[in-house]
């Protein structure tokens, strides 16, 4: 706690130097960056059967058809986001009638592989229905049997009720290792594979050329450690807070770049993250619903620190992380191509929450791109604004910066990537790009990014809550009709801590805290729910029994200061009750 509250002191105090530096008229904010809280991991992922004991169901799907390359192709001619890899459909034979279950120490483990031929890398679609939270899984490849993958618990994945993609693995062949502890019956857990993403390249190789239209990035760009911007500090958080981020829409599996960025609650770190809505829609209208961009965000895997190990070195950094929780989808806009979202689980240690700043930027401002060109490793290209236009996007009249580059370029891949200027002492993301005509063969074309500036309007409830309560709501809550259940309110100033007190799927009873939150209006708050496990009562208690899961999120809509809704999704289910203060 003491830890906690120097954190937040530290921030206020940065807040306070930000605060006095100059900012455009408008007078909008300028955020200063932080790093992230998060820990290292608390667990390794281990492999509990010996490979002489793989048991499970091993599946092996027909080659790919010379067509399925051929769409690849004409997809990727046509977008700006580059695809790596086709979607196959799995059978029913993926999924064994008796999974053969083996006993290990603390419960049981299964295998499930699939291999498609010639694949360079894979992902699987798994349904996880009816799998109990504590059922832990371990993903390797084939080809890099010894960079194991996990271990994802099954109650970290938010939503259930459509395949979960698993992280890439390396090869042609993809092996999920499940655990289940002992108080599971193994008999009723059956997993499936229902769908395999056919992978054309390799993160080791950088995402590198395999096949026509699949390339490494040109030789005009920069490792961001070739670059003499690696002495500054600010560079160096800046350069966290970007990721490369790989989702699978449809038919094919993609690659773009996106920024964590922070916002202005000291007590609170919320994994906002901003690319382009291109990334996830489709290419012409019509385009895709909030539902439709949401089942691509379920989709997303994030690669951090995915960079050389050295200038102009081709090796990827040992110490890059692969997160395959997915992100829930806030808002997206196909015109001013801003894509908003929030990672469903807190993004690794080293990572950095970006400074931002909601004024408009001045022509020939400097300005930087972090970026992963062609899927490659991080770069960095810096420029100059050269004016402000509208490309048109998506039929609209909306305006972006448009950028002309001093050294380096963008690629496909790099769609998303953050736009960067100095405000004060640290870089601050101003935008993502959509596009334009830059090319290494090209040096005087140019990119056009978004706008933060125009967005910010509808991404300061998110970014910059400002939204006052219109009542105490501490008390018990509760629906009078539904005797049994119900909900703990503690109001500290306008932030919420709630506890709800309800049943499992079992009918045994359960809880569940909200200790945090957005007050998206004055009667609207929003915020992730929590499940916790840790030593029984009698026991010794030992903290690092303790687990604390991201289950799901709700939403409190209050009507008054004695009434209003509780909507709530918990490991995919959705609901809505009404809830009042409960006299006593």
């Amino acid at each position: 706690m003491l830890l906690h509250m120097k954190r937040i002191f530290h921030r206020l105090a940065v807040l306070a130097a930000l605060a006095v530096l100059p900012v455009a008229a408008q007078g909008l904010p300028s955020v200063p960056g932080e790093a992230a809280w998060t820990p290292k991991a608390a667990a390794d992922p281990r492999l509990r059967l010996a490979t002489a004991k793989a048991s499970g169901a091993r599946l092996v799907l027909a080659p790919l058809p010379d067509s399925a390359l051929e769409e690849l192709r004409e997809a990727n001619f046509s977008r700006k986001r580059l695809l790596i890899g086709v979607t196959r459909a799995v059978g029913a034979e993926a999924a064994p009638a008796d999974p053969a279950w083996s006993p290990v120490k603390g419960g049981h483990a299964l295998r499930l592989e699939l291999t498609s031929p010639e694949a360079a890398s894979l992902r699987l679609a798994l349904d996880l229905k009816g799998l109990p939270g504590d059922v832990e899984m371990v993903f390797f490849g084939s080809d890099g049997a010894g960079r194991l993958e996990g271990p994802v618990r099954v109650a970290d994945i938010p939503d259930r009720s459509e395949a979960w993609w698993s992280p890439i693995t390396e090869g042609a062949t993809q092996t999920i290792e499940f655990f289940a502890p002992a108080q599971h019956d193994p008999a009723a857990l059956s997993p499936r594979i229902e769908r395999a993403s056919h992978i054309f390249t390799t993160p080791s190789s950088r995402f590198a050329k395999r096949t026509q239209d699949i390339g490494d990035a040109g030789s005009c760009n920069i490792d961001i450690k070739c670059s003499s911007l690696t002495q500054q500090t600010s560079f160096r958080e800046a350069v966290a807070s970007v990721a490369q981020m790989v989702f699978t829409d449809g038919g094919f599996t993609g690659l773009c770049t996106g920024t964590l960025l922070n916002d202005v609650d000291p007590a609170t770190q919320v994994p906002w993250f901003y690319s382009a809505n291109h990334c996830f829609d489709n290419n012409n209208a019509p385009y895709k619903t909030a539902a439709q961009i949401q089942s691509v965000a379920s989709t997303l895997s994030t690669l951090w620190f995915f960079e050389a190990s050295a200038c102009r070195s081709l090796v990827p950094d040992a110490g890059w992380v692969q997160q395959s929780s997915g992100a829930t989808h806030l808002y997206n806009n196909v015109q001013s191509d801003v894509l908003f979202v929030r990672l469903n689980a807190a993004p690794p240690s080293g990572s950095f929450f970006a400074a931002w700043d909601a004024n408009p930027l001045g022509a020939n401002a400097a300005v930087i791109t972090i970026h992963h060109p062609q899927g490659d490793l991080k770069k960095v290209t810096p420029g100059r604004v050269l004016r402000f236009s509208s490309p048109g996007v998506g039929g609209g009249n909306a305006s972006f910066i448009e950028n002309l580059w001093t050294e380096g370029t963008t690629e496909p891949g790099s769609s998303g990537a953050g736009l960067w200027s100095v405000v004060g002492s640290s870089y601050a993301f101003r935008g993502g790009l959509w596009g334009g005509t830059a090319l290494c063969t090209n040096p005087t074309g140019t990119d056009n990014y978004s706008r933060l500036d125009q967005a910010y309007a509808n991404l300061a409830q998110y970014l910059s809550p400002t939204s006052t309560p219109i009542a105490d709501f501490t008390d018990l809550w509760w629906n009078p009709a539904e005797n049994g259940w119900g909900l703990s309110i503690v109001q500290h100033s306008s932030r919420l801590f709630a506890v709800w007190f309800t049943y499992g799927l079992d009918g045994k009873r359960i809880w569940f805290v909200l200790p945090s939150g957005t007050w998206t209006s004055s009667r609207v708050y929003t915020g992730a729910i929590y499940g916790t496990t840790g030593p029984a009562a009698n026991a010794t208690f030992n903290a690092a029994n303790v687990t604390t899961t991201p289950i799901g999120t709700a939403t409190l809509t209050f009507a008054d200061a004695n009434s209003g809704t509780f909507a709530y999704t918990i490991n995919g289910l959705a609901g809505t009750k009404s809830i009042s203060r409960q006299p006593y």
